[in-house]
């Protein structure tokens, strides 16, 4: 591929817009405005470089040539359009028709940025420019990859800075001086960080070099004024690095925790990470290392073939990956031993589901569109990891095994997953970790599945609680509550169907109490 793309690559890009539904309006408003010079621009043509077609969720545009007054009114005949503002230089375009679930269209003028240098994203004075030409605007761009753009009349790729070369050698590669593009946007740094996840690309030296050295300004904050007076803000919202932070994990686990940490990005986000390397375990359980090396083993394992055995056609969610990288976070401030020097971590699950909830939060991972993270149910995997290693299929009730994993289906997938996950990665002595009492489980769950599901149409209740008080003749307290999972195990195992059974059944044990 090189600076000079073969014709044949240039000419299927053309005709794969020419038939893309999204740009169906172009043709026409191009011929109605011939004046106007249209470019792609950005992530769009890096994906159809790089055979991605089917990852474009949207297309973003450049246009020289026209004033904003001109475009506006001959865009306004195709379709809707927003101004996203003025002094940016940037349009919404929906075209009419659009089907539900497509993306708008970005159209903005050529664009020079002068940042602010505190290294906020938004501290930047943007000047949009009809007359610009294209190569202005590409050089403001972050990464090489991402400056290149497609000229609709020509049918040739504008490409100043390389992109093309760093494409065919799957390099992330900033545009200029590496130290400059990250200072003007601290944000930047996490965004090579999953665009390397993201694209399975390296980051070149002098960009790896600088996205290092200047990572400590991750936490840098600025003074803001809002109407209640000046306050200090992060530089880099808390929403921002939740993004890219969840996205990176989304696209590969492994790789992103491995960048994240030698860029040093992961401790300043999670630092309560840190004291996990050089926490020792008992050797003759953890084989593997220290609870950071077996936590990123289990990460490994999430993606290793070991899981597509266990769970096939299953992909854990970035919740799961989330909870595998959290499920022992408290395990150095609970580390403890006995009289006889044992290493215990009593404790450390109901603690780091706190840490990990409260990590949720701090950093708004909810806010991670598209991946359904929420804090509350993070903890709970954090809390339950354990649990599915030690329960006693001979004694545990059904209804605690539904309640754990089959009332709410997809969040007991993650249980599993994130059992399997710690399981696989505590190597004990003998090399071999030990999945069998996961394996029977899943068993055991496969069996109840069908079962489950016809038990869901029946009344939850065949009894109440002051039924059941009157029944037994017990006063109210955990009894009454005892009678009752006792009941509700009978129904499940269908030795109960009808009222009059539920209350000889109490009635019998209630004579042995």
């Amino acid at each position: 591929m090189g600076h000079k793309p073969e014709q044949s690559l240039i000419d299927k890009m053309g005709e794969y817009l020419a038939a893309d539904r999204r740009l169906s309006w172009l043709g026409p408003l191009r011929e109605k405005f011939p004046s106007a010079e249209w470019y792609l621009v950005g992530g769009g043509v890096r994906d159809l470089l790089m055979g991605r077609e089917g990852r474009i969720k949207d297309y973003d545009m450049v246009v020289r040539r026209a004033s904003l007054d001109e475009l506006t009114s001959v865009l306004e005949k195709a379709g809707r359009v927003d101004l996203v503002g003025r002094n940016f230089g940037v349009l919404k375009f929906t075209p009419d028709g659009l089907p539900a679930g497509d993306e708008a269209v970005d159209i903005a003028w050529p664009r020079t940025e002068q940042a602010g240098m505190s290294g906020g994203y938004r501290d930047f004075q943007v000047q949009a420019d009809a007359d610009l030409p294209i190569e202005k605007d590409l050089a403001r761009r972050d990464f090489t990859v991402n400056a290149i753009a497609y000229d609709f009349a020509s049918r040739r790729l504008v490409d100043p800075h390389g992109g093309l070369r760093d494409i065919e050698e799957r390099r992330l590669r900033a545009v200029g001086d590496p130290t400059e593009r990250f200072r003007e946007d601290y944000s930047r740094m996490l965004r090579a960080l999953r665009q390397a996840c993201q694209l399975g690309f390296d980051i070149e030296p002098r960009t790896w070099e600088a996205l290092r050295q200047l990572m400590p300004h991750l936490d840098d904050k600025r003074v803001a004024t809002t109407p209640r007076g000046e306050i200090k803000e992060r530089v880099v919202p808390h929403e921002t690095v939740a993004k890219e932070l969840v996205k990176a994990l989304a696209h590969d686990p492994r790789r992103a925790l491995e960048l994240f940490e030698r860029s040093g990005a992961l401790f300043r986000i999670m630092p309560e990470l840190a004291p996990l390397v050089g926490c020792e375990q008992p050797r003759n359980h953890h084989s593997e290392g220290d609870v950071w090396t077996h936590t990123k083993l289990a990460i490994d394992k999430l993606t290793g073939p070991g899981f597509a055995e266990m769970f096939p056609g299953e992909k854990p969610t970035v919740e799961t990956v989330l909870a595998v990288l959290l499920h022992d976070v408290a395990k150095p401030q609970t580390r403890g031993a006995d009289e006889n020097g044992k290493i215990n971590f009593y404790g450390h699950a109901e603690q780091g589901a706190r840490i990990a909830q409260g990590l949720a939060e701090h950093w708004r991972l909810a806010s991670a569109a598209g991946f359904d993270i929420d804090a509350e149910r993070l903890g709970w995997l954090v809390n339950m990891h354990m649990v599915p290693h030690l329960l006693d299929l001979k004694t545990v009730r059904k209804t605690t095994l539904s309640k754990h994993f089959l009332e709410q289906p997809g969040l007991g997938r993650e249980l599993l997953h994130v059992a399997y996950a710690d399981a696989a990665a505590t190597i004990p002595e003998n090399g071999e970790p030990d999945l069998s009492r996961l394996s029977e489980l899943m068993a055991v769950l496969k069996e109840m599945e069908g079962t489950f599901a016809q038990d869901k149409k029946k009344p939850a209740k065949l009894l109440s609680g002051k039924e059941v008080m009157e029944i037994a003749h017990v006063d109210e307290g955990p009894a009454v509550g005892a009678l009752l999972e006792a009941l509700k195990e009978a129904q499940f195992n269908h030795q109960v169907a009808s009222v009059e059974e539920a209350r000889q059944l109490i009635q019998e044990l209630a004579k042995k109490k």
